[in-house]
């Protein structure tokens, strides 16, 4: 009979309760409290609301995901989904591009503020924040010019659908979310890609030195966060029916916060998809319940501020704690 060690290592789902238990209970406790201030939270209708509200930041934080566990950020992805999402709103209104070639043109201006990302930081060797804080500038500035300071309506039924269609009673792009949650899992746990981008958020000089392209596998998550930054911005802007030249402002606050808080090191080569999954939920959960209760918007903003700070410091302090045993 196999012992109980075995059957756990063996079984995914308690691995995972296990792996995650603290950020689960904390989960626990704060649907529960939420639950208990504000009744209409613990309703079906209110959850798939908030899971609906939540794909968006899934996506994104799968980027950061990748940018984080190889010890960076990228602080221009919130620009990204609006640049991304106002274009091909721009494009439906004013071209007769079909849907799919509006699609692949907004994500193409993802994948390429991903290259001059990617190859600002690894090729010319620029600071990661400060390279993403000149795209995150240049984004919002394309922004303000292409949709001239003005909502983009949409008017097409075929685009607009791609964020607002249902699959038995539930919205597509909470589909869409899970997707990508799972490419994201396959890639960093199935793949050379995934190995190395742990690699280098452990050591990048060691991984150089063990033959890893230190460059291009450094490059290559940048590319995919812009590509799933225009994900992000065709479905917002579909959903909505339209663009603003303030789409996608704050997102990578939350992104970011939900990859800390799901116990993504800061400094790089920790972290997981499933750590992620809940950070995304927490996040979601404070944004729902405050709603419901009729907060100010900016005393979330100072709720998720705090939360990260906390989760920053605990990594810190964990770290600090290993080095010393």
């Amino acid at each position: 009979m196999e012992s109980k060690k075995a059957l756990s290592a063996g079984n995914p789902v308690t691995a995972y309760i296990k792996r995650n238990i603290g950020i689960l209970v904390g989960l626990i406790l704060l649907v529960v409290v939420v639950s208990i201030s504000e009744p209409r939270f613990f309703t079906a209708s209110n959850l798939i609301n908030l899971l609906r509200s939540n794909a968006v930041n899934a996506i994104i934080s799968c980027g950061l995901l990748l940018a984080i566990l190889m010890g960076e950020i990228d602080i221009s992805v919130g620009s990204t989904v609006g640049l991304t999402g106002v274009i091909g709103a721009w494009l439906i209104a004013n071209t007769n591009l079909p849907v799919p070639v509006t699609v692949l043109a907004a994500l193409g201006v993802g994948a390429l503020i991903g290259v001059i990302n990617g190859v600002s930081i690894s090729y010319l060797k620029v600071p990661a924040f400060v390279a993403t804080l000149a795209t995150q500038s240049l984004g919002r500035g394309l922004t303000e010019i292409i949709s001239g300071g003005v909502t983009i309506r949409v008017r097409n039924d075929a685009y607009t659908s791609l964020g607002n269609a249902t699959i038995g009673g539930i919205s597509i792009i909470i589909f869409y979310a899970a997707a990508i949650l799972l490419i994201t899992w396959v890639l960093l746990n199935k793949t050379k890609f995934g190995y190395y981008t742990y690699a280098l958020g452990g050591n990048k000089t060691a991984a150089q030195y063990s033959g890893v392209n230190v460059k291009k596998y450094n490059m290559l998550p940048y590319i995919l966060i812009g590509v799933l930054c225009g994900i992000g911005g065709v479905i917002w802007s579909a959903r909505l029916g339209s663009a603003a030249a303030t789409l996608g402002e704050g997102f990578e606050m939350d992104a970011i916060a939900a990859v800390v808080i799901g116990g993504t090191s800061m400094s790089g080569g920790v972290g997981t998809v499933g750590g992620t999954f809940i950070g995304i939920l927490i996040i979601g959960v404070i944004t729902n319940g405050l709603n419901l209760m009729g907060i100010n918007s900016f005393w979330q903003n100072v709720l998720k501020g705090v939360i990260i700070l906390a989760a920053v410091i605990i990594d810190v302090a964990r770290k600090n704690r290993s080095k010393q045993q």
